[in-house]
């Protein structure tokens, strides 16, 4: 009887100490990773991560998960880890506006980062207005913010209608050129671009004699070409994006219209394009952000320092020593500096402070300085764009265009 009772007494104590050590562990847990106990804030996103827009929608999506990692890691945001849920629209305009209705009813997202494109945007518009979700759009269509839209936010580029300007002054300034040759695609943006540049040409004293179209999926523009350099223009105005545009420069190089100057819009400085198009683009001027060029930055230089080389660190530990930086990551890092930005700011997700947060935002990002207001939706800084060129497989600003050879110290340079 004895013996039995100091058993029971011995399983007893194992018990004990197995409940002990569980609860231990249990609280160990807590203190260790409470984030993961928290729920998290639910962001949703819409981009073109196929289709004719995946090129531009996948560095997106890759700077948006790096800088979240990091969010998360460093403690997430308001002690919550923030969680994002994707959409691929596939180039559609309409899985754009199905994908922002799925987010925003079935996943109950407080914000919605995208789409890229205005083709894409301009559907999930009404979408977002109707549900009262924020909206941070990296479109450079006009129609996305004016008139304004109450919950809709450009976190992007330019406007299309704004490029256009920029992109006539430095014809006229920097060329001479008066007469021009307008060639753009028949899409959303290459439509606005093309009437910001109809629309500005008198005031800067220019002169469209010749306008020419083409579909975004053109493979040849041939016939195009052949009546632009029959109107003999000084120079040639193109509003386009990467894959079109690399078309445009084979066909361009084939007709020997290397005399004729071209200026091109500011999707198209990429290394994808500087890849589809090889030496063919070799004469080209195209407006560029700053983001492009930044690693021929001098290395103490405040925005490389604040910016790209803390970027690159993370994109590079992710995704290997030999990934390529591209303009796109920069939209999908200052959406994420936004959104932790709004969430701190009105200290819930609630998705009406969020909006009011947006309204009274002032903020330095990847992409330039962004400063919104109850009236002004945009808040794109126009001095982050700048004239570049392509010289040996790389991107450099204009003001190398004739030097013979790249600089010696490429790190003694400006932008733009």
């Amino acid at each position: 009887m004895i013996g039995t009772d100091r058993r029971l007494s011995g399983a007893a104590r194992v018990v004990k100490l197995v409940c002990m050590a569980g609860l231990f562990l249990l609280l160990c847990a807590a203190v260790i990773s409470p984030l993961h106990a928290a729920q998290p804030i639910k962001i949703g996103v819409v981009l073109s991560l196929t289709g004719w827009g995946g090129s531009a929608g996948t560095p997106i999506l890759e700077a948006m998960e790096v800088m979240t990692e990091k969010t998360n890691r460093e403690g997430g945001v308001l002690g919550r880890p923030i969680e994002l849920y994707v959409e691929d629209d596939q180039s559609n305009p309409t899985n754009a506006a199905v994908a922002a209705t799925k987010l925003i009813r079935d996943k109950g997202v407080c914000v919605v980062v995208g789409s890229l494109f205005t083709n894409m945007s301009m559907p999930m518009l009404p979408i977002v207005e109707k549900e009262h979700v924020l909206n941070l759009t990296f479109s450079a269509g006009r129609d996305i913010t004016i008139p304004l839209k109450k919950w809709v936010f450009r976190a992007g580029a330019l406007t299309d209608e704004q490029i256009g300007p920029v992109m006539l002054k430095f014809v006229v300034e920097k060329l001479g050129a008066r007469n021009i040759a307008l060639l753009h695609s028949t899409d959303a943006s290459g439509m606005m671009g093309a009437k910001g540049i109809k629309e500005s040409a008198p005031q800067h004293g220019v002169k469209v004699v010749m306008e020419e179209q083409f579909e975004p999926g053109d493979t040849n523009m041939i016939a195009q070409l052949t009546r632009v350099k029959a109107s003999r223009p000084d120079a040639i105005v193109l509003y386009t994006s990467t894959n079109p545009a690399a078309v445009i420069a084979k066909n361009y190089q084939q007709l020997g219209m290397d005399h004729i100057p071209l200026v091109g819009s500011h999707t198209i400085p990429t290394q994808d394009f500087i890849r589809l198009a090889g030496d063919s683009a070799k004469n080209w001027t195209m407006m560029g952000p700053k983001t492009v060029i930044a690693e021929k930055l001098p290395p103490d230089d405040a925005y490389r320092k604040t910016y790209y080389d803390p970027f690159m660190i993370l994109l590079t530990k992710k995704y290997g020593p030999t990934k390529e930086f591209k303009s796109f990551h920069g939209h999908g890092a200052t959406a994420i500096a936004m959104v932790s930005a709004i969430l701190n700011k009105a200290g819930t997700d609630d998705r009406a402070a969020l909006k009011d947060a947006m309204e009274t935002l002032s903020i330095d990002t990847m992409n330039g300085r962004f400063t919104y207001s109850p009236t002004n939706h945009d808040g794109t800084d126009m001095s982050f764009y700048g004239p570049l060129i392509i010289k040996e497989g790389h991107l450099w600003p204009w003001k190398y265009r004739d030097s013979e050879e790249i600089p010696a110290n490429p790190h003694a340079m400006a932008f733009p």
